[in-house]
């Protein structure tokens, strides 16, 4: 088979919308790594205090990124549904999604204003450390229903087939963010050092001014589609698919949280230098690989959720095949490549060589099972597309409570292999993930399920 005649313009396509979402991932790495930075300046307190709150700030974040998955679905159906000129059903769901969207963030103010010492204060944090950071998240939850709009603004227009806006939107975003917090936090100019929650502040205006980007980019005539309301008004219909699409979602993302603590707990059994180890590796893979595997996982949605739209299943089908063939060459090199490098990228980040020594293991076993990984993104971003998030759901949390979890800790643990059993369970979790989305690729029964989501739609 020629690979490249056959699915070179899908590819075309791919990469000319993966670029901007890889590039506005790389911004945003930067600014969560700066807040850290600015942090550092104060001591181990500030540190561990922005940390606490970004823990809870997850549940923000994961709510925010479910809906955006959930808007992306129907927005990249409905744009590949033929429309006549006085149709704006695009705009309509925009609308009620947004409007969602910011209703579910106004929950957050209450409950930062009402117990942030308590949230805090369960992690085990010391009173010095609960002090500060319930003052960082009752800033940052103020600015919950801004965040959630935004995350939703961005998969959304996504899902329409334009990556840059929302790539310009963030990297101005995001540079706002860094400017205010580093202002904000030791008193540039006119403005207050606040310290900690300088940051905090940052932050929560940089959200209320992105939400200003979008409104004042959907009032324009620069997109496609209005925002506006349906003559009948709220569609129960629309809020109901996009809870459906978005809740297992949104839970997935919850409980890859949750079962961290646990794992982290396994690593620490064999010592604090695998520990180090573990994080040192997975940043890397994370800042040099998760962007394209997310992409990748975005494109694939955007691609076949219009052509599920506009009825052309088979295309969807060739899209989720071509998406995997560019993964396995470009994932693949990638990974290769890093594997080995591991030892010079490694030794940027450590100097200890027990540390190091470990850190090369599981940066090889990361960068090796990229690809397996990219795959599960892949297929789940296709089955997303269709409505389907409950197989990547359960194909997520199966995986690592068995895999991640149970196989890693037996293997190390009960048989004795140490860490090795633990890079055993990472490898296989990858492949656990990603044979039951396969196997739902393969039945083709996602297509059948996308005709009758956009029929009940649009009825």
């Amino acid at each position: 088979m020629d690979l490249f005649p056959l699915y070179s313009p899908i590819w075309r396509k791919a990469l000319a919308l993966a670029w901007p979402m890889m590039l506005s991932h790389i911004f945003s790495t930067a600014m969560r790594t700066t807040d850290m930075l600015l942090m550092g300046g104060f001591g181990a307190a500030a540190v561990t205090a922005v940390g606490l709150g970004d823990v809870w700030d997850r549940v923000v974040l994961q709510i925010g990124l479910g809906l955006g998955t959930g808007s992306i679905a129907l927005i990249s159906q409905e744009t590949g549904v033929e429309q006549d000129d006085s149709d704006n059903r695009v705009g309509m769901i925009m609308s009620q999604v947004l409007a969602t969207g910011f209703l579910t963030g106004v929950p957050f103010i209450l409950v930062g204003n009402l117990i942030p010492e308590l949230l805090i204060g369960i992690l085990g944090a010391t009173q010095e450390v609960v002090l500060l950071a319930a003052q960082y998240l009752q800033i940052i939850f103020s600015a919950a229903p801004f965040r959630i709009v935004n995350l939703i603004s961005a998969k959304a227009i996504q899902g329409t087939g334009d990556t840059r806006t929302p790539m310009i939107v963030g990297i101005t975003g995001n540079a706002a963010n860094i400017g205010l917090s580093i202002a904000l936090v030791w008193g540039v100019g006119p403005l207050p050092a606040l310290g900690v929650p300088g940051v905090a502040w940052g932050t929560a205006l940089a959200n209320f001014l992105i939400t200003l980007f979008y409104l004042g980019i959907f009032l324009t005539p620069r997109l496609d589609f209005r925002l506006g309301i349906p003559a009948g008004g709220w569609n129960p219909i629309i809020t109901a698919q996009l809870l459906q699409v978005s809740v297992p979602r949104i839970m997935q993302g919850g409980y890859q949280t949750l079962i961290s603590f646990p794992f982290n707990a396994l690593l620490l059994l064999f010592g604090t230098e695998v520990a180090a180890a573990f994080h040192i590796s997975r940043r890397i893979q994370q800042q040099l690989m998760a962007p394209l595997q997310r992409a990748y996982g975005t494109v694939t949605t955007i691609l076949a959720g219009q052509n599920l739209g506009r009825g052309a299943h088979e295309e969807s089908r060739r899209t989720g095949n071509a998406m995997l063939w560019l993964s396995a060459l470009t994932v693949g090199t990638l990974g290769l490549a890093l594997s080995l490098l591991a030892p010079r990228v490694v030794g940027a980040f450590a100097e200890d060589q027990t540390t190091i020594t470990y850190s090369i293991g599981f940066l090889r076993a990361l960068s090796l099972g990229a690809p397996v990984l990219a795959t599960f993104m892949i297929l789940s971003g296709l089955l997303t597309a269709a409505g389907d998030t409950r197989t990547p759901f359960y194909a997520s949390v199966g995986s690592q409570t068995l895999l991640m979890l149970c196989l890693s800790y037996a293997l190390s643990v009960i048989f004795g292999l140490g860490v090795t059993g633990i890079i055993i369970g990472l490898v296989a979790d990858y492949a656990g993930r990603s044979i039951p989305v396969a196997a739902r690729f393969a039945s083709g029964v996602w297509m059948k399920e996308a005709r009758a989501m956009i029929r009940d739609r649009r009825s």
